[in-house]
């Protein structure tokens, strides 16, 4: 069942919004349930008090206590498959809301005109598989968890596992660590041994036969990738050899 949160500190911009949604859906014979919030700390609370994730978010940006914007990032953070639509009065936010990922920002004062094409986009995304954050989806204990691929260090093969080292703890999948990097984020990471893939991004230092990681963690560049990983390293960094 797809689950819908739809937040405004306003009462009748809030169901208003609802009713749209829950009407669009219906017409798609989508199963789903909404739950409507006035504000960003009740959608939080719910979601960190029940561990409770809603598929699509509509959310409002002027509220009182904590902006829509703010909010979306993080639900990026927490609810990284979370399909976010912002629905606002206000033009003026259209630059800020790319401070965090969404499917589409739609002005209420045009919202029959886009809002629909909105929730199709978000429907699109989530029938894909796609993520709102880019990022490895990890199979641990019976869960899925999206990991952001600004969190991951490296990934690493131990014992017929991939081991998925990230700035706030380790997770382990399964399967193979080259079957976790899709086409897709493959240029993000560098293959410098036979069990170890870099997030580029997480490089600090080119240190003879090793790359040192954030928080010094140093990974060893096995002599069969040596020449690609040098490489693809000085292309990022564009140093000159």
């Amino acid at each position: 069942m797809l689950k819908v949160a739809v937040c405004d500190d306003n009462a009748i911009h809030l169901s208003d919004a609802e009713k749209r949604i829950n009407e669009l859906l219906a017409e798609k014979h989508v199963s789903f349930r909404s739950w409507s919030f006035t504000s960003a700390e009740a959608l939080l609370g719910k979601i960190t008090d029940e561990d409770w994730q809603p598929d699509i978010a509509v959310l409002d940006i002027e509220m009182d206590g904590e902006d829509g914007i703010s909010l979306a990032g993080k639900l990026n953070e927490k609810v990284p498959h979370c399909r976010i639509i912002f629905l606002t009065s206000f033009i003026e936010y259209a630059p800020e809301v790319y401070i965090a990922e969404h499917i589409w920002f739609v002005v209420k004062s045009r919202v029959d005109e886009f809002f629909k094409a909105a929730v199709d986009k978000a429907l699109l995304s989530l029938e894909h598989g796609e993520t709102a954050v880019q990022g490895i989806m990890v199979r641990e204990n019976g869960k899925k968890i999206l990991i952001p691929l600004e969190k991951i260090i490296y990934i690493g093969r131990v014992a017929r596992k991939a081991h998925i080292c990230c700035v706030d703890g380790d997770y382990y999948d399964p399967r193979r660590p080259a079957d976790l990097i899709s086409e897709k984020i493959s240029d993000f990471f560098i293959r410098c041994h036979q069990g170890y893939w870099v997030n580029h991004k997480m490089i600090e230092e080119l240190d003879h036969e090793e790359f040192v990681l954030r928080g010094g963690i140093r990974i060893p560049i096995g002599r069969t990738f040596r020449d690609e990983a040098r490489g693809r390293f000085l292309k990022e960094y564009k140093i000159d050899k």
